[in-house]
């Protein structure tokens, strides 16, 4: 999970851009160069209701995007970018007119959603800072796709608005027009009250048979630690009936997530949710699976000369099950290589999965290694990298309280290839570390910043095994 950093907030209108990252270093692009507990971007938004340039949305969202209720805006996700956020704040007869352009939305899938309690602007409190959460209430939230971004449905990309009705909407008087697909998670929807808080309930089943499972649900609470890892603790449990349902109530304001388990079975990380104070209603369906007749996954890694390479750590990671997709174990399948560059991983699903490998001074293959699982005879070779020091030099400008440097392939940044980003310490320096040999671009701006701010482009040519020392003029 990604941890924030905050930038100073830019006047009205002002657009600005967010490192997302658990280190000093931001990794932007590339699969095989991310770190095991992170995903790190720039995200880029602002702040008020001045207009947005269409930058190729479905007809009909610029007016819906545009509306002059809107306190901020955004737009991610980290890789590939086209998924716009507008967030807003207004009362009911605001939003029944917002409504009402949503039915026009030349989209095939028009989603509302219901919740209880008040919004909470991402954009205006990134890191989820008590003391910004009243300055950061909205209404409601309007996502809206690219549809050349969307690339996981040929139908066409959804539209949704999420509304909140703890705040200036009042749900009773909201007229919904036809053709909006309305998902109501009010716990008053559900059999609950507003007094059970925080609600998590599901349901567990056996994916092959589809029959119900009396499991183990743990509900842990997720404690990032200053290494980049996170710590689990147990912070309530309880067991799913015969019919394979279960309820949590109460559950505590944080980052938590929620872990099934069973006998025979392969345990399941469910679901990963940030709760604040405000009371909301959760499902999880929870499909496990037994392990294969074999269950690891183990092999051997070498170096460019064929040598075995030890204290490489080795993670499994997009593990994917037929019929189900993704299945995230609490277990993380981690391990690390012995002297003879040995490594095993057990209680793995049947499914696919992808190796990463990570060692100090060496590069892994891009974007990992795709196998089928289990599979014992893997075998993975790291060529040595190269590292970067890089100084800033503020001559004839005054030092911003924010400098990034980004580094990226000649020819630009694109998936499959390493790049990075990164914001400069106290003394004007920042390290690029494991960067795959080749031709490379260094520039560096404020941040937040301009584009124009942008100091001129050096490029480096480096070499596996190479440090190299470079000082970057700032503009």
């Amino acid at each position: 999970m990604l941890r924030r950093t905050q930038f100073p907030t830019p006047g009205r209108g002002q657009r600005r851009q967010h490192v997302l990252a658990a280190t000093t270093i931001v990794l932007a692009i590339t699969l095989a160069a991310i770190p095991f507990n992170a995903a790190l971007a720039l995200i880029t938004g602002g702040e008020g209701n001045s207009p947005v340039t269409d930058p190729g949305w479905p007809k009909g969202a610029a007016a819906i995007f545009n509306n002059s209720s809107r306190i901020a805006w955004w737009v991610g996700p980290p890789f590939g970018g086209g998924q716009w956020h507008a967030e807003c704040r207004g009362d009911t007869k605001v939003f029944n007119a917002v409504l009402a352009d949503f039915a026009k939305l030349d989209v095939k899938t028009r989603r509302l959603v219901v919740h209880d309690g008040v919004g909470q602007s991402y954009w205006l409190n990134i890191n989820r800072e008590p003391a910004r959460q009243a300055a950061a209430r909205m209404d409601w939230a309007f996502m809206v796709w690219q549809p050349e971004s969307w690339e996981r449905d040929r139908s066409g990309p959804p539209a949704q608005i999420d509304v909140y009705t703890g705040g200036n909407v009042r749900w009773d008087d909201v007229k919904v027009p036809a053709g909006i697909e309305v998902i109501d998670q009010r716990l008053e929807a559900h059999g609950h009250s507003l007094t059970d808080g925080i609600v998590l309930e599901g349901r567990v089943t056996d994916l092959a048979t589809q029959q119900p499972i009396a499991a183990r649900v743990r509900l842990e609470r997720v404690e990032p630690q200053p290494n980049g890892s996170n710590k689990y603790t147990s912070v309530a449990q309880t067991a799913a009936d015969p019919q394979g349902h279960w309820v949590l109530k109460k559950v505590s304001v944080g980052w938590h997530r929620v872990v099934v388990e069973a006998d025979g079975y392969v345990p399941r990380d469910v679901g990963n949710e940030m709760f604040d104070d405000q009371p909301r209603w959760q499902f999880y369906d929870g499909k496990l699976v037994r392990p294969g007749p074999v269950g690891a996954v183990a092999g051997r890694i070498v170096d460019d000369a064929g040598q075995p390479l030890a204290d490489v750590v080795v993670r499994l990671t997009e593990i994917k099950v037929e019929g189900e997709g993704r299945y995230t174990s609490p277990q993380e399948y981690t391990s690390t290589t012995d002297a003879n560059g040995l490594f095993r991983l057990d209680q793995v699903p049947v499914g696919t999965a992808t190796i990463l490998v990570r060692k100090s001074g060496y590069c892994p293959p891009r974007s990992g290694k795709k196998i089928t699982t289990p599979k014992e005879d893997v075998a993975l070779s790291m060529i040595k990298a190269a590292r970067v020091n890089v100084v800033v030099a503020f001559a004839t400008t005054a030092r911003p309280a924010g400098y990034l440097v980004h580094i990226e392939p000649e020819g630009g940044a694109a998936i499959g290839k390493w790049s990075g980003s990164g914001n400069i310490d106290a003394t004007n320096q920042v390290s690029f570390e494991n960067v795959p040999p080749g031709k490379y671009v260094l520039q560096g701006q404020p941040n937040p910043g301009r584009e124009d701010e942008r100091s001129l482009p050096i490029t480096v040519d480096l070499k596996g095994g190479q440090t190299i020392d470079i000082t970057l003029p700032a503009k």
